[in-house]
């Protein structure tokens, strides 16, 4: 229970203990009991309306009132102090006025601590002594002290049960707050997570292959490579924060990898919209801007590797063949691409085998976007390299034909 639920609560409950008195004042007033000169009734009868149209909005809306419990303590004194003074004489039955003991011991019990309810149902037991003293209304002094001691009774058990319902709105509030300032925590971690994944893919993408090119540069050909090497990994540092951008679909993410995957390895085998005899992901679909450089770099740190790694003597590369297709799967639709080369190999599961290019620009780059990344290789047998990133939900009336992914494997 939240503290609003716990004001609306309160707040109706005290509603409903006015509304109980309608039916003795009506008796009353209908001639069965003592009646007070209008000029006292009216006030008093519409300040409780009053009060009672507030209590049931704050029931409905749970906006606070504290105010209201001491016009409730307030009136229901005032009403019984001035009793005997608006209508002398004994009365042949108990006043109406004397049923308000619950109501205003209850909303003492509501609007103060628990020693400053009990000082207010002191007070109040004082108010009935002084109608018992005025002979408004006598009864036995047992019966009064019984009465006096109920009034007592219910200021302790009304305000711990207020006390609780206000302890659990507590705890929930303050459950609901550290669960909040936890999601930001965790949101703020996350969100330096992927920037750090992101700069470290730079850093080892651009900034050290500029490095690399500008210490083996030789002759003005090399210098020349050296300073475009550095133009763009400058660009990239300096336009690592884009402005928001649009989706991209999914066959000009292709043409992107395909195109990143020519520069490095004109000879590579492509497998995708255009490209070679299989059916390729189509126009349907769209990706992510940071899912699609996400996986156009994984794939080309992944052809540069077999490219550096898997060079023959003559400083051939080795084949490679990239392929894309589109999968449905219980979290919806991914793009994946196979990257296959007919390298040396490695022993994927061998410790150091992520290396910074992999564990940085492949695997890293491409969960930080909310995909995955898969690698098989053994020694002398290849590399097979399994990347797949989300799909944005298409556009209503989109669709296209279904896929059963790519092959496994890692032979040739």
């Amino acid at each position: 229970m939240t503290a609003r639920s716990g004001h609306r609560l309160v707040a109706l409950v005290l509603a409903l203990s006015l509304l109980s008195l309608v039916p003795t004042i009506a008796s009353a007033s209908a001639g069965h009991g003592p009646r007070p000169p209008l000029a006292w009734s009216v006030p008093v009868l519409t300040g409780y309306a009053v009060l009672l149209v507030l209590l049931l909005a704050q029931a409905a809306h749970g906006r606070p009132r504290p105010w209201l419990p001491w016009a409730l303590v307030v009136l229901g004194d005032a009403a019984l102090a001035t009793w005997p003074l608006v209508v002398p004489g004994r009365a042949e039955q108990a006043p109406w006025v004397l049923a308000l003991s619950p109501l205003t011991a209850g909303a003492g019990a509501v609007a103060a601590g628990l020693g400053a309810a009990v000082g207010l149902g002191l007070v109040h037991v004082g108010l009935r002594a002084l109608v018992q003293a005025a002979g408004v209304w006598v009864v036995p002094p047992v019966a009064f002290a019984l009465d006096a001691l109920l009034v007592l009774v219910v200021v302790p058990a009304v305000w711990v049960a207020v006390a609780a319902v206000r302890s659990s709105g507590a705890r929930l509030e303050q459950a609901r707050s550290r669960a909040e300032e936890a999601a930001a925590r965790e949101s703020a971690a996350r969100a330096a997570e992927l920037e750090n994944t992101r700069w470290d893919a730079i850093v080892h993408d651009d900034v050290l292959a500029a490095l690399t090119t500008t210490a083996q540069a030789r002759g003005a050909a090399g210098r020349a490579e050296a300073r475009e090497a550095a133009r763009t990994a400058l660009a990239r540092v300096e336009g690592e924060r884009p402005a928001a951008r649009a989706a991209l679909p999914v066959a000009r993410v292709w043409a992107r990898v395909a195109d990143a995957v020519r520069e490095l390895h004109p000879g590579a085998l492509l497998d995708g919209p255009g490209e070679g005899p299989g059916e390729g992901p189509g126009d349907v679909g769209a990706l992510d801007p940071e899912a699609a450089e996400a996986l156009s770099t994984a794939t080309a740190e992944l052809v540069r590797n077999a490219v550096r790694h898997g060079a023959d003597a003559t400083g051939a590369p080795p084949p490679v063949r990239v392929r894309a297709r589109l999968r449905a799967g219980a979290d919806g639709e991914r793009l994946l691409v196979e990257v296959r080369d007919a390298g040396p190999g490695f022993g994927a599961r061998a410790p150091g085998a992520w290396r910074l290019g992999l564990a940085v620009s492949v695997h890293g780059r491409v969960r930080a976007v909310g995909g995955a990344a898969r690698l098989r290789s053994w020694p002398g047998t290849g590399t097979c390299a399994l990347l797949s990133v989300p799909v944005l939900p298409a556009a209503p009336g989109d669709g296209h034909d279904g896929d059963d992914g790519l092959d496994g494997g890692t032979g040739r």
